[in-house]
């Protein structure tokens, strides 16, 4: 390790030499250059933030109140300006919690999208998540597809197609827009369907063109639920990615329920992906947890323990002293210790070696209540699943009305000329403020931290990558300048993430050695070195 060290000093010595003069050089020329800006990335199974790393510490957002449902005008599409008498405050309090990232549920491109790079009626909105940069909440956007129609393409698939294509052109440009999600849960009943693949791989490649046409890569994903098996391990996963057609795919989403620990030592749903990804072809996908959480409603006493729907009871009224083994609510917890648990459990991975660290952080479902989600508009209920599920939610059932970390309000409060909502704030709200709280905006020091001799690597690494990035930010005219920088940065990005290996340590010197002089040829020997080497380190060798 020490010879490492010493190596790398030498290393970067040497580059200090040479990014003077680049720096130099590369502010006295200027052009245009037709390469795609990526915002978001997946660097092996961490995210990427323009260049820096980045743990979404998320929130689902999906405002619909009391008394209608995503059905009824606006359709679940509340960020345009005339409700901003409800996100304002919301954005407020989740800015507040240390969200970092929020994803929505609800888009109606036809009638908000705009003209490219307007952002139509959702600027107001994106504008006010931004907030100039300070303490930004990024945005991840959603138009709503099934699954069915997808596979039988025709009319119902053309629609899919021009709605993300004009929910990308009109977005993909704001500082704001973290990404997209292109379907929720829509891969029952298709999965096996070769068909749907195709279709849904059309879909996904218009709305990477989109943001190709605007001079942006989008960051895309999608959404499947908790449907593993051993035999199966995730369907949608596993076929999409065999079919060949998601190579626009940056990362996946799955929405797990699976108790505190998800699913814990001997069913931890890290290292089931980890396994799925190592027998999959192609590059390795960021996992995100695409809904996490917990309602905050039980049952009371002398209901609670059985399987029943009514009535309900919200568990922040239950004294801790009732809960636990012989006490009334003998399977309950506090909805903040369940919370903290998921949340440690999620910072365990991400802190874990390379060969089990595989989650890029995930979004807690959810925002607030959601009445409708139960079948009922107008009333909170319980369900619609009656069974009695113990440990698996902090209260006991799956109540789908009950999900929130912040209370509903009713529609009567929404909308323009009227007085900002105000929604009461559940002991969730007070955990996740606490625990997102705690670590820094960008949650990159989540991931796992340099140990011993690599600190000081690290720290010179970081030094190296701002000088290309500032050398870079001059636009310039001279093609192998920046062909030398792209490359160094490529490779310097690598190394952040495996600071202590080796092989990207000698490609680096590669790249030193040869200057700013190098050719196509060599520039395409380094770049196959290092996919090699990545795809090598990615798979655990």
């Amino acid at each position: 390790m020490i010879h490492s060290f010493l190596k790398t000093n030498v290393c970067f010595a040497k580059f200090n030499c040479l990014i003077a003069a680049t720096i130099i050089l590369a502010a006295a020329t200027t052009s245009a250059h037709g390469e795609p800006n990526t915002r978001v990335k997946a660097f092996g199974f961490n995210l990427q933030l323009n260049g820096k790393p980045l743990v979404i510490k998320g929130m689902n957002y999906s405002p619909v109140p009391i008394g209608t449902a995503p059905g009824f005008i606006p359709y679940g599409d509340y960020f345009i300006p005339y409700y901003a008498n409800v996100w304002k405050p919301d954005v407020d309090k989740i800015r507040e919690a240390g969200v970092n990232v929020i994803k929505l549920y609800a888009g109606n491109p036809d009638l908000n999208a705009g003209a490219p790079g307007t952002a139509g009626n959702w600027k107001d909105f994106l504008d006010y998540c931004y907030n100039g940069g300070n303490r930004p909440v990024y945005v991840v956007m959603f138009s709503y597809t099934q699954g069915g129609v997808i596979a039988q393409g025709g009319t119902g698939l053309n629609d899919y197609i021009r709605q993300y294509d004009k929910l990308v052109k009109s977005t993909v440009k704001h500082p704001a827009v973290f990404g997209y999600m292109i379907g929720n849960e829509i891969f029952d009943g298709v999965t096996g369907n070769a068909q749907f693949w195709q279709n849904f791989g059309k879909l996904i490649d218009a709305a990477q063109g989109a943001g190709l046409s605007q001079g942006e890569k989008p960051f895309l994903t999608t959404a499947t639920n908790d449907n593993f098996t051993p035999q199966e391990t995730w369907p949608a996963i596993k076929r999409g990615e065999q079919s060949g057609k998601l190579n626009n795919i940056d990362a996946w989403t799955i929405n797990i329920y699976r108790g505190p620990e998800f699913g814990g030592a001997n069913n931890s749903v890290f290292t089931q992906y980890a396994a799925l990804m190592r027998l999959l072809p192609g590059p390795k996908k960021p996992l995100i947890l695409g809904e996490w959480g917990t309602p905050h409603t039980t049952r009371p006493v002398g209901v609670y323990g059985t399987d029943a729907t009514t009535p309900v009871t919200n568990l922040d009224d239950v004294p801790e002293s009732q809960m636990g083994t012989g006490q009334p609510y003998f399977a309950a917890q506090p909805v903040a210790t369940f919370l903290n648990t998921q949340w440690n459990t999620i910072k365990a991975n991400l802190a874990a070696n390379r060969n089990d660290q595989v989650c890029a952080g995930g979004f807690i479902f959810d925002w607030c209540d959601e009445y409708w989600k139960a079948n009922n508009n107008n009333v909170q209920v319980g369900g619609p699943q009656v069974k009695f599920q113990g440990g698996a939610f902090a209260g006991g059932y799956w109540d789908e009305a009950g999900f929130g970390v912040t209370g509903a309000v009713d529609q009567s409060t929404y909308g323009q000329g009227k007085a900002n909502i105000s929604r009461a704030l559940y002991k969730g709200y007070d955990a996740v403020k606490t625990f997102y709280n705690a670590s820094s905006q960008s949650g990159a020091e989540l991931y796992q931290p340099p140990q011993g001799a690599l600190d000081g690597v690290v720290a010179a690494i970081h030094r190296e990558t701002m000088l290309v990035r500032e050398a870079l930010d001059v636009d310039d005219g001279a093609v192998s300048l920046r062909r030398w920088l792209k490359v160094r940065l490529r490779v310097l990005s690598a190394r952040l993430i495996y600071p202590g290996d080796e092989v990207l340590e000698r490609i680096d010197e590669r790249i030193l050695d040869a200057g700013t002089s190098m050719s196509p040829a060599l520039k395409r020997n380094i770049l196959t070195q290092l996919n090699a080497r990545l795809r090598e380190l990615r798979g655990g060798g």
